[in-house]
């Protein structure tokens, strides 16, 4: 991997970092909530999206790709192909980097991407402070922080190792 690549990479993680630092700060305050959301779900998509560019895995620029779609089957087939899951496991990366549920709280939080930004603008039917609670908020918190670590944890893993992950192929 190229040194400016990685740098771009070791950026969007670390903007990850601030995003839920926001978020920790917004799901204090009651009206907030959706805020916290809206910073929680950016620090989750980078955070995934950097995993993703660490094991240089090819995809959309998206905020979400639904199970169903081509975009998460072509995302799918390679980690399929390259027996990702399987050299997370031979570097006991299993426990923390787990790929499909990163990928399943990517679109999770993707469809409540434009409700806490702007709430149901049809008819001004409700802002987005009106719809989420501090749960919900907690919630987002909770797996942004997940998602971090996995980033985080895939970031830290010795250059070697990280290069036999990434050039891991079927057999």
């Amino acid at each position: 991997m190229s040194k400016t690549k990685r740098k771009t990479i070791e950026g969007w993680i670390d903007k990850a970092s601030n995003q839920l630092d926001a978020a920790r700060e917004h799901v204090k305050s009651f009206r907030r909530c959706s805020e916290a959301i809206q910073a929680a779900q950016q620090c989750v998509e980078l955070s995934v999206k950097s995993i993703l560019s660490l094991l240089d895995v090819h995809y959309s620029r998206s905020h979400e790709w639904a199970p169903d779609k081509k975009e998460f089957a072509a995302i799918a087939e390679q980690i399929q192909h390259r027996r990702l899951l399987e050299g997370l496991v031979d570097q006991h990366l299993e426990g923390t980097v787990r790929l499909p549920r990163l990928l399943f709280l990517l679109n999770f939080w993707a469809q409540f991407y434009i409700t806490a930004k702007y709430g149901f603008e049809a008819e001004h039917l409700a802002s987005a402070q009106d719809l989420f609670e501090r749960e919900e908020a907690e919630l987002a918190v909770r797996h942004a922080e997940e998602c971090l670590r996995a980033a985080t944890n895939l970031r830290f893993l010795d250059g070697e190792k990280l290069a036999a992950l990434v050039s891991k192929q079927a057999a």
